[in-house]
């Protein structure tokens, strides 16, 4: 009834109007003249201009008025946004404040009397770096409550005008109305009342003394002192790699910031400058944090550390191998090799290789550099070989060669300690020895005795244990075995050379489980050659494919993961790779049989 009402009065004044020159009552809008008029002055002065009963113009002018006050309901929805954001940011900073505080009251209380004093300092301490950023933030509130109510004033008027004038007076004055509303919506810039202040601060405890049990550190100038104190715990995890680091302040102790606050990245060394974005947890020590990422390569990557925007110090840590990742290439090549056929890594970083038409082994420093030769023309010590295949490093830091049909025991020197074996198929009796691994549990040596299709294991002093397997495609059985790896429950894994398998025993020797098969698909493997697990970090296995000139990635349960090579001599690429293994800090290391090189990831 109401509405009715209103209709009735807005007709009975629009009646009552009339024109200032005819008399006539102001039924029609001249939209091209922006004026009301009477029937005379369409047909006169407004002749061929787009004229249309008030009535009609007053409904389409009024929803226009109404869609103009978008702007204004989009800006009073924005800074309600402000206000929210603003009240959200001082209930962090209260409850950072009192988060800070409970740590305060957490080391007092386990002190005596003397703490007391250091409570009361930290407390004012905070309350004055808590109080600076509530006033800044308070101006804030009262500049954007302000500006909230002109847009509600505005916005007041104008429905008030066009829920109680009449058409012409609203007609009339709507210019002035859509000035004044675009006036006073730009001059508000939402963005500067955004909160400028942040929870920046937080407490770092030291109990060094009993007067000074931490400070509150705050702003760009405290934050900036500190640095990243330690860098553990690297794991491949999928694509994903995690590492966990902690914060130290100047005064050794470790500062503690909420999840937020915390921002870290990893950029490549040498391999471009485009970061890494990382996330972030928490770990069960307190001031310890855990980074989760996706690099692209592997190797040295600085880490950048943001806390509250303030970067420290970089930092750099050494990302290990990911057979996950989409893209695997080369760190270095080393080339030169005379037929490379298994390599070790030892604790000091040296690369022991055997090389098969060298008749030697070399060793290399940790830049590829060619430290000496063992055996072979000119080479160091008195040990001779034949030709080398196996090899492995004892925990007592001598070098094992596998050598026709023995196994020779030789310093880092080139001196022989110890040669077991000749010809045969009995009890350390070999014919063609390839593969040889360690348990780092038993000490045991695992060595692969090729040609007599068996696993013999032998004492950390060389003497005879067992041995087990025989000829055939069976579970259990081998068709030339070549190489062998233990991970870190002692559980051993054999390349099956002509049976395209892998299989994986007890540390005694018992079948377990197989994978693999010669064929074309995912996981298929053709003539096993080498294989490696990196146990330091993952677990996972690596196998060289002789025939296939790749590398094939499989988990410890058998799964394949992923494959990288093809045959040819670029980067890349493999002609025959044979031995492989991991050194501590991730890199993997693959002999390039037939391209004479050595090639590290």
């Amino acid at each position: 009834m109401k509405k009715t009402a209103n209709l009735s009065s807005s007709r009975l004044e629009i009646a009552t109007a009339t024109c200032s020159d005819h008399g006539k009552p102001l039924e029609f809008f001249c939209e091209t003249c922006d004026t009301v008029i009477c029937s005379h002055c369409s047909v006169r002065d407004h002749k061929h201009h787009e004229c249309d009963l008030i009535t009609d113009c007053y409904a389409k002018h009024s929803q226009k008025l109404r869609e103009h006050l978008s702007p204004v309901d989009r800006k009073k929805e924005a800074l309600n946004e402000v206000l929210s954001a603003l009240a959200e940011r001082e209930g962090e900073i209260r409850e950072r404040e009192e988060g800070v505080l409970e740590e305060i009251h957490e080391v007092v209380e386990e002190m005596v009397s003397a703490l007391h004093e250091s409570e009361r300092k930290l407390t004012e301490q905070l309350k004055r770096v808590t109080n600076v950023k509530l006033k800044v933030l308070s101006e804030q509130v009262k500049s954007a409550k302000m500006s909230l109510s002109l847009l509600k004033d505005v916005g007041d008027y104008v429905e008030q005008s066009l829920k109680t004038s009449s058409p012409q007076t609203v007609l009339r004055s709507k210019k002035q109305m859509l000035e004044h509303m675009s006036e006073v919506t730009a001059g508000i810039n939402v963005e500067e009342l955004h909160p400028k202040e942040k929870a920046d601060f937080a407490l770092s405890k030291s109990m060094k003394s009993l007067h000074r049990i931490g400070d509150i550190i705050s702003g760009n100038i405290g934050l900036q002192q500190c640095r990243v104190k330690k860098i553990d715990h690297i794991t491949p995890s999928g694509k994903a790699v995690s590492f966990s680091l902690s914060i130290e302040v100047p005064d050794l102790s470790l500062l503690s910031v909420p999840l937020s606050s915390l921002k870290c990245s990893l950029v490549p060394v040498g391999k471009g400058d485009q970061p890494i974005n990382t996330t972030v947890t928490t770990s069960t020590d307190p001031g310890v944090y855990r980074i989760q990422c996706n690099p692209s390569t592997s190797g040295t990557h600085a880490i950048k550390v943001h806390v509250y925007d303030v970067q420290l110090q970089d930092t750099s840590i050494v990302i290990p191998f990911n057979p996950y990742l989409d893209n695997i290439t080369p760190e270095r090549t080393i080339t030169e090799l005379n037929g490379p056929w298994t390599v070790a890594v030892s604790d000091d970083n040296h690369v022991i290789i055997t090389e098969y038409y060298g008749h030697c082994v070399t060793i290399l420093d940790k830049e590829g550099k060619k430290v000496k030769s063992l055996g072979g023309e000119g080479g160091s010590g008195n040990v001779k070989f034949s030709y080398p295949l196996g090899i492995a490093i004892t925990p007592d830091n001598f070098i094992l060669v596998s050598d026709s049909d023995r196994i020779q025991k030789i310093s880092m020197d080139g001196y022989r300690k110890a040669s077991v074996g000749k010809k045969g198929n009995k009890q350390l009796q070999f014919h063609s020895p390839s593969g040889i691994a360690i348990s780092a549990i038993t000490g045991q040596v695992y060595i692969a005795d090729k040609i007599n299709h068996r696993i013999q294991v032998l004492n950390p002093d060389l003497t005879f244990s067992r041995s087990f397997g025989s000829e055939g495609s069976a579970s259990g059985q081998f068709q030339y075995p070549c190489d062998i790896a233990i991970d870190w429950q002692g559980l051993v894994y054999v390349a099956d050379f002509f049976n395209n398998r892998i299989q994986k025993f007890s540390s005694c020797g018992k079948f377990i489980t197989e994978f693999g098969d010669k064929g074309a698909g995912s996981g298929s493997l053709n003539e096993p050659n080498g294989i490696t697990i990196d146990t330091a970090v993952s677990g996972l296995v690596y196998v060289s494919e002789r025939s296939n000139h790749c590398i094939s990635v499989f988990n410890n349960e058998g799964v394949f993961i992923s494959s990288f090579g093809r045959e040819g001599s670029n980067v890349n690429e493999f002609y025959e790779p044979l031995g492989l293994t991991f050194d501590k800090n991730g890199s993997l290391y693959v002999c390039d049989h037939l391209n004479t090189r050595l090639v590290v990831y």
